[in-house]
């Protein structure tokens, strides 16, 4: 779950070790694709020009172009590589986390952590809102399918409270609205300091209670 990063596509990077020709290929990838993480971090993704990812990576312009064609194939691959890294960190995170609500802290908590590593995350996902208007689409399908599936799972155990598939989709784009804000309130927008995950953590919570847990009702 998070804000607005592009859409994913699937690796095979848990199969088996790379080896020979391959394992070189793929090293070479991964180091164009940190560079990139780098530069755009610095200038911006639309600034940042393909000789100077190049030098950054350590390898020629030609290599680049061999391993990624275009630079807005680069972009597109740059944001799914870290959208798998994030979705494979939150999945892991909440792997052993019992009940919805818990479950979700975790995701969250793996969130802030990933968005804290990588600053130029949020960048990168504002220039693909403002220009990549398809693979923003797909983006937020993606990440409104992993809501709907987190609300419908706890509706069936109980633990939330009964709704219909109408609200089930709206209840998905206030929580992936409040991690869109959340990248805001992390780079500052708004002129005030940063208040601490533990603080952000404890006031997302209170409003997920808030708003899908069952009512306590009695003494």
């Amino acid at each position: 779950m998070g804000s607005s990063p592009a859409v994913s596509r699937e690796t095979s990077a848990a199969k088996a070790p790379k080896r020979g020709p391959y394992a070189k290929s793929s090293e070479t990838r991964e180091r164009i694709l940190t560079a990139a993480l780098e530069v755009a971090g610095d200038v911006g993704f639309h600034r940042a020009s393909v000789a100077r990812i190049a030098r950054r990576a350590g390898v020629a312009v030609g290599n680049l172009h061999y391993h990624f064609g275009t630079r807005e194939e680069l972009l597109l691959q740059l944001m799914a590589w870290l959208v798998d890294q994030l979705i494979a960190e939150m999945r892991e995170a909440s792997r052993s986390a019992g009940g919805t609500l818990a479950s979700e802290e975790a995701r969250f908590r793996a969130y802030l952590e990933h968005v804290h590593r990588n600053p130029a995350y949020i960048r990168l996902g504002e220039e693909v809102r403002l220009h990549h208007l398809e693979l923003y689409a797909q983006s937020n399908r993606r990440w409104l399918a992993g809501f709907r599936e987190l609300i419908r799972r706890g509706v069936a155990q109980g633990e939330l409270r009964p709704m219909n598939e109408d609200e089930i989709a709206a209840q998905a784009h206030f929580l992936m609205g409040a991690r869109y804000f959340l990248d805001q309130m992390i780079a500052g927008v708004d002129g005030r300091p940063y208040p601490g995950d533990a603080a952000v953590v404890a006031a997302y919570m209170n409003l997920v209670r808030g708003g899908l847990m069952r009512p306590v009702t009695g003494a």
